[in-house]
């Protein structure tokens, strides 16, 4: 098991730090985790609205964090295929690939955010199928292989320059929110990434379905990697825990209702919602015994962390870091180094 950090670059809507300086604070507790020894640091894309994040080029900004870190993996998670031409995507991820040295960890989904998907004029229907058509051309733009651009295929074939390294497709990871990306994923042989706001029930039919799908493509199960994403409220006493999770835990519920992500729920308790929009929250052995039920359920090999909350304080955040790799992986025999290629 191995562990990774997400960040939205999200505030709350009052705006009360400047953008610079969520720049600042992801870059500080990105090189605090990479002390720490988390493997990845995955960065989420979101356009028009600071409360959802503040990266509308996330491949910009991993290249900044690999600038000024020394081993983690700079993951996009993700790029929506939908939103980028083909042709420049395959350009900008080996692009990336190279000034990063290597470290890039390239999460690409079928779709995005619902009014996203509209400003961007990306449609839902067919949406697994493109998603297929895109890592299919991907795989060759990055071959060194003339490719015809989609938007112009009455023009000579062109060959993309720079190719990213040797290796990148092993770190190559797909969204799966549905089990019609899962099983891209698996038919392609690259990594999944479970997202964070599926019932887990849910994310275990499709971890199963991608699964099923390696094996149908002729790759190894166990040369695969599988991630989610849990969000994570975590100090030394369990009882404050709860305290300062609460707030945080309820704020998020009615940000994902609101949006439309998440039903309500008839049970609005605090349990019933942590178990729903996926929250490990309370002191180490409490956490430790949520992850393992989590790891169990899905047959993980990666937890990514959205530990940077709207409601918690720097300082909270990076205990809540340590307290996971130094409290929490102990007690699942967590933790060991680990690449993240298959």
């Amino acid at each position: 098991m191995r562990f990774a950090v997400l960040h939205h670059l999200e505030s709350d809507g009052d705006q009360q730090l400047s953008d610079a300086s969520v720049y600042a604070e992801v870059l500080g507790q990105v090189r605090f985790a990479e002390e720490l020894g988390f493997e990845i640091a995955w960065v989420a894309e979101h356009h028009f609205s600071a409360s959802k994040g503040r990266a509308p080029s996330p491949l910009l900004y991993l290249t900044h964090l690999a600038a000024n870190t020394r081993s983690i993996h700079a993951g996009s998670a993700v790029l929506p295929a939908p939103f980028y031409q083909p042709l420049r995507l395959a350009e900008e991820i080996a692009m990336t690939d190279v000034l990063t040295g290597g470290r890039l960890a390239c999460g690409l989904s079928s779709s995005g955010v619902p009014d996203e998907m509209r400003v961007f004029r990306a449609a839902q229907a067919g949406k697994h199928e493109r998603l297929r058509e895109s890592l299919l051309f991907l795989q060759r733009a990055w071959s060194g292989t003339p490719v015809t651009n989609p938007d112009t295929p009455d023009e000579p074939p062109v060959t993309i320059v720079p190719r990213p390294l040797d290796d990148l497709q092993q770190r190559i990871w797909v969204a799966a929110s549905s089990r019609g990306a899962a099983q891209v994923a698996g038919e392609l042989g690259f990594h999944l990434l479970l997202p964070s706001l599926r019932p887990l029930a849910a994310s275990a039919e499709h971890a199963q379905a991608y699964r099923a799908a390696l094996e149908a493509g002729g790759h190894t199960v166990a040369g695969h990697n599988v991630q989610v994403t849990q969000h994570l409220v975590l100090h030394d006493d369990h009882e404050t825990a709860m305290r300062m999770a609460e707030p945080v835990v309820r704020a998020y519920y009615d940000r994902y209702t609101r949006s439309g992500a998440v039903d309500r729920l008839a049970d609005e308790s605090l349990p019933a919602i942590m178990a729903r929009i996926n929250f490990l929250v309370g002191g180490p052995e409490a956490v430790a015994g949520q992850l393992v039920n989590v790891i169990e359920t899905l047959g993980l090999t990666h937890v990514a962390v959205q530990s940077r909350l709207v409601g918690l304080t720097d300082l909270q955040v990076r205990r809540g870091l340590e307290l996971l790799m130094t409290k929490v992986a102990p007690l699942i025999g967590a933790g060991e180094p680990a690449s993240t290629g298959r």
